[in-house]
């Protein structure tokens, strides 16, 4: 390896990891930020191996770095990710799980969370064995190929769900016919009832600073009794404790418990908020130019929606070619119909470029997008002090969605690609069980969201113009 090369390999993952670092502070939610470094480390070193991998996919199209210097990089980068999601970031996680019991010490904790990481490998093993796609135990059984191949199930799996979602979810978010009109009034009275709300948490909260205050200075009153008078009003304060019903304690507890529900409302009238007026600004944005051009992208995305769905319905029924890449193909017939054999194109090296910016576009866009729908799952969801565990579960699924796009991506290049690919990944693997298995889970994904959102549609005819919101606070 060149001193160049290594320059090369070492500057772009220390980018690509600082990128990870960046991602992680500013691109996420509060909760989701508040991460120990230790959690941030763990994030920037998955997202910036993941990335790299997808970096090489484009170093083999243009060759940049010496053959070998790739084929390292490539198995160093898989055998670090690999185990990052399969031993650290599972054991960091049961680590910090136990360690939240107060019945767990810390060697204790330690111990207990290098046997779920031996259980979770055995069970991946074991259940391993079974699916499609897995090579067989002749071939061997530590080999980089088995962990990859049953990492690879997993991602798809994931990838296909999420591509399914994304692919109808995309253009009803731009089509207006599914655009409910929000009258600036609507908003006004969500904004209202959170001004409300959020002055009956601040109002209750006082009230448990005020409690907690008045029981820690008549606690510190019985402990130092000051002559007959304070030994006089502690035994008449045992004697009617009874007729009064409750100590303090209790209703501090009871306040807090309160508190905690009053923010919890609190919070979902802000998702509320939140939610209409992005509903009010896209009403607003469909009588614009920039409405209309989304509107027209709606239909030709449902359109394209529709074309994947029946192409994946025809590969699971017909099978698919995978000899050839799609950008000869498209080449091919473009040539074909428009020069009629007059124009003398070398398609090899023209399918060279456009491929290298196809799999740029499909990698960029299919990174980005999954990030974002994960972003928006775990802001939906944080705020319940998970934020670190979030953290780490999208840690995990990133690992797996990149390994699981290399897999895919490789039907998309020409096959003087596919061979070093397919060697840096531990050998040749049943790329074509990836790809029915794909298409099988893209098309029920699809679908599924499909009646979702329809139903959604139809209940949100008959729904209230306004929201509904409680106002019986209690304070």
């Amino acid at each position: 390896m060149s001193i160049g090369d290594l320059v090369v390999v070492t500057g772009s993952l220390i980018t690509l990891c600082w990128g990870g670092w960046l991602f992680l502070s500013k691109g996420l939610s509060d909760d989701l930020r508040d991460s120990t470094g230790l959690v941030q480390v763990l994030f920037s070193l998955v997202f910036g191996l993941s990335t790299n991998l997808l970096q090489l996919v484009l170093f083999e199209i243009l060759n940049v770095l010496e053959a070998r210097t790739r084929w390292i990089n490539w198995r160093l980068d898989l055998v670090l990710l690999l185990l990052l999601l399969l031993i650290v970031l599972p054991f960091y996680q049961s680590l910090r799980t136990l360690r939240a019991s107060t019945r767990f010490s810390s060697a204790l904790a330690a111990a207990a969370s290098a046997a779920c990481v031996s259980a979770l490998l055995y069970g991946l093993w074991r259940l391993g064995r079974s699916w499609p796609g897995v090579p067989s135990t002749a071939e061997g059984v530590f080999t980089l190929k088995q962990v990859v191949s049953r990492v690879g199930v997993l991602g798809t799996t994931l990838i296909a769900i999420l591509s399914g979602f994304g692919a109808v979810n995309l253009p009803y978010s731009y089509l207006s016919l599914f655009t409910r009109p929000v009258h600036k009034l609507q908003v006004a009275a969500a904004e209202a009832q959170l001004v409300q709300a959020t002055e009956s948490v601040v109002r209750k909260r006082k009230q448990v600073l005020l409690a907690q205050r008045q029981y820690e200075l008549r606690r510190r009153s019985q402990q130092s009794p000051q002559g007959a008078r304070a030994m006089f009003g502690a035994v008449l304060g045992v004697i009617t404790s009874p007729l009064r019903g409750s100590s303090t304690e209790p209703s501090v507890a009871q306040l807090q418990s309160e508190a905690e529900s009053l923010a919890e409302v609190q919070r979902q009238i802000v998702f509320d908020v939140l939610d209409l007026r992005a509903k009010r600004a896209r009403a607003l944005e469909t009588h614009t130019l920039l409405g209309n051009c989304k509107n027209l992208l709606g239909y030709l995305l449902s359109i394209y929606c529709l074309y994947k769905m029946f192409t994946s319905l025809r590969g699971l029924i017909f099978g698919e070619d995978l000899t050839t890449d799609p950008a000869s193909k498209a080449i091919g017939m473009v040539l074909g119909a428009f020069s009629h054999g007059q124009l003398v194109v070398d398609v090899r090296i023209l399918s060279q470029y456009l491929t290298l910016v196809f799999i740029g576009g499909i990698s960029a866009s299919s990174l980005r997008g999954f990030l974002k729908n994960m972003s928006k799952v775990f802001f939906a969801v944080s705020g319940s002090g998970n934020g670190m565990s979030l953290v780490l579960i999208l840690t995990e699924l990133t690992g797996m969605y990149a390994i699981s796009s290399v897999l895919l991506i490789r039907r998309q290049l020409p096959q003087q690609y596919r061979s070093a690919i397919a060697d840096a990944l531990g050998g040749e693997l049943e790329f074509e069980f990836f790809h029915r298995w794909f298409n099988s889970l893209f098309l029920a994904s699809a679908s599924l969201t499909m009646l979702l959102f329809y139903a959604q549609h139809r209940n949100s005819a008959t729904e209230p113009e306004l929201p509904v919101y409680s106002t019986s606070w209690r304070d």
